[in-house]
C-alpha cells in the first residue's frame, strides 16, 4: 500500500518534506546493509538489498522538476524500499530477534 495515496490532498511543502525525511531514512539503513550486526546468512540478499538501495537513492536524487505526482511517486518508491531492505537484511543475517511471547497461561 502506498504511503501517499494522493498527492493532492498534501500541501507541496508536506510532500517536499516527506520525499526529503525518506531520503534520509535511505540513507542511514546503508551501513545496516554494508556492515550487519550478525553473521550473513545470504550474502546474495544483501546484495539485492543494497541494489535497491542504490537505485531508490539514485531516484530520489534525480535532477529535474519534482511536481506533487513526483515526489509523491518518489516517496512511495522510498518507503517500500525501506521496508524491503530492512527485511531484506533482518531475513538474512543472523540478527538479534525479539523473542517470541511466552503465551498466556489460561486461567483455571
Amino acid at each position: 500500500m502506498p504511503l501517499v495515496l494522493d498527492p493532492g490532498s498534501l500541501p507541496p511543502t508536506t510532500l517536499a518534506e516527506l520525499h526529503r525525511s525518506l531520503r534520509e531514512d535511505l540513507a542511514e539503513t546503508a551501513p545496516m546493509v554494508d556492515a550487519p550486526r550478525g553473521r550473513v546468512i545470504d550474502p546474495a540478499s544483501l546484495d539485492t538489498a543494497r541494489d535497491l538501495l542504490n537505485s531508490a537513492l539514485a531516484l530520489l536524487d534525480a535532477p529535474g522538476a519534482k511536481d506533487a505526482r513526483r515526489l509523491a511517486d518518489e516517496a512511495n518508491v522510498a518507503y517500500a524500499v525501506m521496508l524491503a531492505v530492512t527485511d531484506l537484511v533482518k531475513s538474512h543475517t543472523d540478527v538479534p530477534r525479539v523473542p517470541r511471547g511466552r503465551g498466556s497461561t489460561p486461567a483455571p
